[in-house]
């Protein structure tokens, strides 16, 4: 059976795993699933529809599958809710809404949301991503594997960051960020995340996405040319492939170049 606190309180209907762990406090909705080795340690709301892998941590205060803040909403419709994969953190007033959409919103596995985090309604969030303190997501943003936000960094509604993008504290973007790229300046991509690609075993192909980034950025194409010049040119890396076919898809525009001073 799992272990309840006598001060939580748990809906008849919530589905929990016998090795969970619900502490003071806290509250399970309804339509709620929870997986096996997941804690909560007090204080944590979870809203359904809402499935929460295994493993993962929800510190005080944290509350998942709350209703889009978004006054077109009727915050009592569940709609598609929410799906979490495992391993996931989630400190101290972390907030995650529930879709708007038919799909829901969706975070993987691995991911390290810190304290006063938020993910908007219809969010997409890839594995092993780490959003600092006060980082926010506007509704419909997508983030890519290994992305990095810094404290107080903010991602506007519908906008793409690519994989392994870090993007520094207290920085903002409204359009689309390539992967590998970090930003370093609101609204401005300043070179490659050169120490993530090492880290993520990409170092054979640091020089080819050096010629890459200079296609979009430094030689004055177009994006639409600078994106099949970077798909032509590269077509035997599969990295470049990524960075290329990522700025050919983005309907919104990229981030534009600013130099790091």
């Amino acid at each position: 059976m799992p272990e309840i606190h006598p001060t939580a309180i748990v809906d008849p209907s919530a589905q929990l795993e016998p090795s969970v762990v619900v502490g003071p406090y806290c509250i399970v909705g309804p339509e709620v699933t929870v997986g096996a080795g997941t804690r909560l340690i007090a204080h944590v709301h979870l809203q359904g529809p809402l499935t929460l892998g295994k493993d993962n941590t929800l510190y005080p205060y944290a509350v998942l599958g709350g209703p889009a803040q978004d006054l077109k909403v009727d915050p009592d419709e569940p709609g598609a809710g929410l799906v979490v994969g495992d391993g996931n953190f989630f400190r101290e007033g972390a907030t995650i809404n529930r879709a708007t959409l038919e799909a829901p919103t969706r975070l993987g596995s691995h991911n390290y949301f810190m304290a006063n985090t938020h993910a908007g309604h219809d969010c997409q969030v890839g594995h092993h991503c780490i959003l600092a303190n006060g980082a926010v997501l506007g509704g419909h943003v997508t983030l890519g594997d290994r992305v990095i936000l810094g404290g107080n960094a903010g991602i506007a509604q519908f906008t793409r960051v690519g994989r392994l993008t870090m993007i520094a504290g207290a920085e903002g973007v409204t359009l689309d960020v390539p992967p590998f790229c970090m930003v370093h300046h609101t609204r401005q991509v300043s070179a490659l995340n050169l120490v993530g690609l090492r880290r993520a075993g990409y170092r054979d192909h640091i020089a080819n996405l050096r010629s890459a980034f200079d296609l979009l950025y430094r030689e004055g194409h177009t994006t639409p040319n600078a994106a099949q010049m970077i798909l032509d040119q590269f077509d035997d890396d599969p990295i470049c492939r990524e960075f290329g076919q990522f700025v050919a898809d983005a309907e919104r525009g990229v981030t534009q170049y600013g130099q790091y001073k």
